[in-house]
C-alpha cells in the first residue's frame, strides 16, 4: 500500500483529502494529515469493505486496491 493516499469525501467527491498512512491492521487504518498534528482512524466491518471515518464533520472512505502479486515491468 502507498504511504500517501487520497480519501474520498462522500459528500464532496471532487475534494479528496490526502493523508499519510501511519499504520494499518486488518480492519483499522490510522491516518496522519500532512503538516498538522491531526491523526484519526478509519475502520471497516471486514477486510473486503472500504475503510470509513469522520474528521471535522466530513465523512471519508478509502478502498485499498487489491495486490495482484505480479511484478510491474516498465516499457522503454
Amino acid at each position: 500500500m502507498e504511504r500517501r493516499i487520497k480519501l474520498t469525501d462522500i459528500d464532496r467527491p471532487d475534494e479528496p483529502l490526502e493523508v499519510e498512512v501511519e499504520w494499518i491492521a486488518g480492519t483499522t487504518l490510522r491516518a496522519l494529515v500532512p503538516n498538522t498534528s491531526i491523526r484519526f482512524e478509519l475502520r471497516r466491518p471486514n477486510e473486503e469493505a472500504p475503510f470509513e471515518g469522520t474528521l471535522g464533520g466530513r465523512y471519508f472512505a478509502f478502498e485499498p486496491q487489491p495486490a495482484t502479486g505480479k511484478p510491474t515491468t516498465r516499457r522503454k
